[in-house]
């Protein structure tokens, strides 16, 4: 059975929009923030890099329905308007929800980071990964792109990305991601179908994120930790080590850089932090 069984939606036009869902609750009195949208969000799916984000850089939370999720990060002399966005879920579909309320908020730039699970032997625990396309296992890219449509990220930012990498001095691999669902039902034959693709990672967000991003015209770029690995076709987790939460909060701090107006020079803005 396809997906989408209706294939013939991808060129028709939705009954609502996400701006319509932010009218309603304009109508009754749920104001989207005391402060414009930023110009630029990182999407976050790991608790720890949110309490890290908060503890250690000037944040204040949006108000009204954003306020459940975002976080403007108030960074001294950055020309652009920064924030974090959190605990609105994991998976496919709670990250496309939440990029395309964004998106109609009025912010045109995201990063999103996130853990993922190593196809490669030489990817271990806190390695940093730059994502370049995914291979589209999950569903709900099928709803906004043909199902044989590739799916990228933005390359200008991209490249901002990889620069603020670089000016750090930080190895790092660039290449795609397998996206799937079905985290339990990840297999030997999978892991080896979509290694001999090129895929060196396995998550479960950039390929709808890509394709929202494309279908609405925004900049995305995508990142990842290495959190476990599935390279020996076994599972071997290191959620919690020290290297995988440390390669997090060194893309924030890189996203962050690539985020501002230019690469600024400096000691404190000038270098991502690990």
């Amino acid at each position: 059975m396809p997906i989408p069984q209706v294939p013939a939606k991808i060129y028709a036009e939705a009954l609502f929009r996400p701006g319509d869902f932010l009218a309603y609750l304009g109508r009754i009195g749920i104001a989207a923030s005391h402060r414009p949208a930023p110009d630029a969000v990182i999407l976050s799916y790991q608790k720890s890099l949110f309490e890290h984000v908060v503890q250690e850089y000037p944040c204040e939370r949006a108000q009204g329905y954003f306020g459940r999720f975002v976080h403007y990060v108030d960074l001294p002399g950055s020309a652009r308007s920064i924030a974090i966005a959190a605990d609105f879920g994991v998976g496919a579909p709670a990250a496309a929800v939440m990029l395309e309320e964004l998106i109609a908020w009025g912010v045109g730039e995201f990063i999103s980071m996130g853990l993922a699970g190593s196809l490669k032997e030489d990817l271990h625990p806190g390695s940093l990964v730059v994502c370049d396309g995914a291979f589209r296992d999950e569903g709900t890219s099928h709803h906004y792109l043909e199902g044989d449509a590739p799916v990228r990220p933005d390359p200008a930012l991209t490249g901002r990305l990889e620069a603020a990498l670089k000016a750090a001095g930080l190895p790092y691999a660039k290449g795609s991601t397998w996206t799937t669902d079905a985290i339990y039902r990840e297999t030997p034959l999978e892991v080896e179908h979509f290694r001999t693709r090129g895929a060196l990672v396995v998550e479960m967000e950039a390929a709808a994120l890509f394709a929202v991003a494309q279908y609405r015209g925004a900049r995305l770029a995508s990142c990842f930790s290495v959190s476990d690995t599935l390279a020996y076709l076994e599972w071997r987790p290191e959620f919690h080590a020290e290297p995988t939460i440390e390669g997090l909060e060194t893309l924030f701090s890189c996203a962050v850089r690539a985020l501002q107006e230019g690469l600024q020079e400096g000691p404190d803005q000038g270098l991502c932090k690990r």
